[in-house]
C-alpha cells in the first residue's frame, strides 16, 4: 500500500470521525448508554470472578490464561483495547446487516454517510452536466429541486461552439453552459465501412444506413486521416487544452450527470479530451446517465441502455453509478411518427441481471422510481419522465403548408422530458428532500 492511500485512508477515518461527534447526529447518546452498560455488565462479572478466584481453587494455566505474570495496568489496557475494538465492529457490522434489509436498492453508501445525511441539514449537490443546450435547460428548470448549482459543459459537437468563446451559452444567477475549450475543433464520424464523415452538419444529417464505428476528433480543416490513420484502438482522445473552470468545476462536482442530448454530439465528444476524461475518472462524484427518450435515425439505431453504458465506459474509461430511462410510452400517433423516421424508444434490456428484486420507490405526484435492471455495474432506474408538447419546426420542401418563396414553420407535437419529472427522479435519486 504506497503512502498516498494510506495518507487518504487517514484523511477519511478523521473526516468520518468528524461526521460521528457532530450535534445532531443523535448516536453519540446511545454509544454511551452503550459503554455504560457494558461498564455495568463487566463489573459484574469481575466481581463474581473475584469471587471465585478467592474462594474456589483453580488450575495452573488459569494464572497465565489470565495474564497475572503481566503489569495490572498493561493488562488493563489490553483488555480495555480488546473490548472497545469488539464492541465498534459488532455494532458497525450488525447495522450493515440490517441497513441491507431495508435500504433502498439504489441508494449506495457508507452507514456514516447514510446517518449524517438523514439526521443534519445537507448543501445540495453540485452538479456538472454534459448534455445538449435542450437537456441542460430541462435539468436547470427546476434545478433547485435536487442542487445547490448546476455548470453545463457543452459539446464542442452540438454547434454552438462558433457563436463566440468568451460568454456562457446560458447563464443565471446559479447556472452556466460553458465552452471547455479556447479554440474550435470539429467532430468527425467512421462508419463501419470506414467512410468519414467530418462536422457535426453531416453527422447530423444521417437517417440510417452503416452504423458509426467511433467519433473522435480534428482541428478545423485537418485531415480526418491524419488523425485515426495507423491507430489501433477504437477511441483516439486529443490533448487540447481545456479550459481550467471547467476541470475545476468536475473536480468539485458531487454528482455529474450525462445526457440528455446527442449522444455522439453533445456528450461522447467531450469525453474525447483527455484532461476531461482524466477528471472524470479521478472524480468521486456519483454519475449518472440520463438515456434519451429515442434513438437517434442515423446515430444510435436499436441502442438500447446497455450499448450507451458500453460507449462511455469505452470512450471515457469511468463506471457509471445510476442510469434513469423512461418508463412512459408515447401514444400511438407520437410513436407512429417517430417510427417512420426510424427512431425507436431507448428500454433497457429486459434479459439483463437485476441484482435482486424489481423495487420500487414513491416519488411525489404519483410517480415512480423503480429499479430494472444492473449494466457493468450501473443500476438502471426507471420513471415516467416523458411529456408531450409542441414544437415549431420548418416546413417540409414541398408540403401543401409551404409558403412559395418564404421560409416557414408548422407545429408538431413531440416527445420531450418533462423537467418537473425529472427533477423529481433526480431529487429521489440523491436524496434531497
Amino acid at each position: 500500500m504506497g503512502t498516498g492511500r494510506v495518507l487518504t485512508d487517514a484523511r477519511d477515518l478523521v473526516a468520518d470521525l468528524g461526521k460521528w461527534s457532530r450535534l445532531g447526529m443523535h448516536v453519540k447518546r446511545w454509544i454511551l448508554l452503550l459503554v455504560i452498560a457494558c461498564t455495568g455488565i463487566s463489573l459484574g462479572i469481575a466481581f463474581i470472578l473475584v469471587q471465585l478466584y478467592r474462594t474456589q481453587p483453580f488450575p495452573e494455566w488459569v494464572f497465565y490464561v489470565t495474564l497475572q505474570p503481566v503489569d495490572r495496568t498493561w493488562r488493563a489496557l489490553l483488555f480495555l483495547t480488546i473490548g472497545i475494538l469488539g464492541v465498534g465492529v459488532a455494532v458497525v457490522q450488525l447495522n450493515r446487516s440490517l441497513l441491507l434489509a431495508v435500504q433502498p436498492p439504489y441508494e449506495q453508501g457508507r452507514l456514516v454517510d447514510l446517518v449524517y445525511n438523514y439526521r443534519l441539514p445537507q448543501r445540495r449537490p453540485r452538479i456538472v452536466a454534459f448534455a445538449g443546450h435542450r437537456g441542460f435547460v430541462a435539468l436547470q428548470t427546476h434545478r433547485d429541486r435536487f442542487g445547490e448549482k448546476l455548470l453545463g459543459i457543452a459539446s464542442i459537437g452540438d454547434g454552438l461552439l462558433p457563436l463566440g468563446l468568451d460568454e456562457p451559452l446560458v447563464r443565471s444567477a446559479t447556472d452556466r453552459m460553458i465552452r471547455p475549450l479556447d479554440e474550435v475543433l470539429e467532430v468527425c464520424a467512421e462508419l463501419e465501412h470506414g467512410t468519414i464523415l467530418t462536422g457535426a452538419p453531416a453527422i447530423r444529417a444521417r437517417r440510417g444506413g452503416v452504423p458509426i464505428k467511433r467519433v473522435f476528433l480534428t482541428a478545423v480543416g485537418q485531415d480526418p486521416q491524419s488523425v485515426i490513420g495507423g491507430t489501433t484502438g477504437l477511441v483516439t482522445h486529443t490533448d487540447a487544452p481545456v479550459r481550467a473552470e471547467a476541470i475545476h468545476a468536475i473536480r468539485e462536482a458531487d454528482v455529474i450527470i450525462f445526457g440528455p442530448g446527442s449522444f455522439y454530439l453533445s456528450i461522447l465528444p467531450n469525453l474525447l479530451l483527455d484532461e476531461v476524461a482524466e477528471a472524470i475518472r479521478a472524480s468521486k462524484a456519483r454519475k449518472v446517465l440520463i438515456a434519451n427518450l429515442m434513438t437517434e435515425p442515423g446515430q444510435t439505431d436499436l441502442f438500447d441502455v446497455g450499448d450507451y453504458v458500453r460507449a462511455l465506459h469505452a470512450y471515457g474509461g469511468f463506471t457509471l453509478d445510476y442510469v434513469l430511462v423512461n418508463s412512459a410510452s408515447a401514444d400511438r400517433v407520437i410513436s407512429e411518427r417517430y417510427a417512420a423516421s426510424l427512431a425507436t424508444p431507448v428500454v433497457a434490456d429486459s434479459d439483463r441481471d437485476v441484482g435482486g428484486s424489481r423495487d420500487t420507490v414513491g416519488l411525489g405526484g404519483g410517480h415512480t422510481l423503480k429499479k430494472i435492471g444492473v449494466e457493468d455495474n450501473a443500476v438502471i432506474l426507471a420513471a415516467d419522465l416523458a411529456t408531450r408538447m409542441a414544437e415549431r419546426v420548418p416546413t417540409p420542401h414541398g408540403s401543401r403548408d409551404a409558403t412559395p418563396g418564404a421560409p416557414s414553420t408548422m407545429s408538431i407535437v413531440v416527445y420531450r422530458h418533462d423537467p418537473a419529472k425529472l427533477a423529481s427522479a433526480l431529487a429521489t435519486l440523491l436524496g434531497v428532500s
